[in-house]
């Protein structure tokens, strides 16, 4: 078993080149959960807007069903990272990446990753960061209370609002 008798300093790791370019600081990769939410704890406030999830996420969005086809999805991917799965209430149900596309399959339910990973609106910039770390994703669905799209978020958009809560 392995085990850290203390807790890394991260304060000093980030690359201020490397948060602009959307790109995962590569140390940030072996930080846990509980490193990045202390890291980021007092340095987002969750009372401002601009500090949760609504002020950064995108909302006109594109989304797929399980059952509609690859090829119908694909040419989505001109515009879009990622593309979230809804079913017919639109809840949620799973999310599809450029790097889905290549696996094998003819409807989006069978190259999705699901369960998707989302995040409220009025979670936390830090909150999301530390989900897409935790989890190790690139974007997270912004669902309300009952499941449903009404945004996402991608780790341009969360470091772009960290690097800008730090100036």
């Amino acid at each position: 078993t392995f085990a850290l008798d203390k807790k890394p300093d991260l304060a000093g790791s980030i690359d201020e080149d490397t948060i602009a370019s959307g790109e995962w600081p590569a140390n940030w990769s072996l930080a846990s959960y509980e490193d990045v939410g202390e890291y980021y704890a007092g340095r987002v406030l969750k009372e401002e807007q601009s500090n949760n999830v609504s002020g950064i996420m995108t909302t006109n969005i594109v989304t797929a069903g399980p059952t509609d086809t690859i090829k119908s999805v694909e040419k989505l991917f001109d515009h879009v990272t990622g593309v979230p799965v809804v079913d017919s209430e639109g809840v949620c149900v799973g999310i599809v990446s450029k790097k889905d596309l290549a696996k094998g399959g003819s409807t989006v339910s069978q190259i999705m990753s699901a369960p998707a990973r989302t995040i409220k609106k009025n979670n936390s910039v830090g909150e999301a960061a530390a989900i897409m770390l935790k989890y190790k994703v690139n974007r997270l669905p912004v669902v309300n209370s009952g499941g449903e799209v009404i945004g996402i978020v991608s780790r341009t958009d969360i470091f772009t609002a960290l690097e800008s809560m730090e100036e």
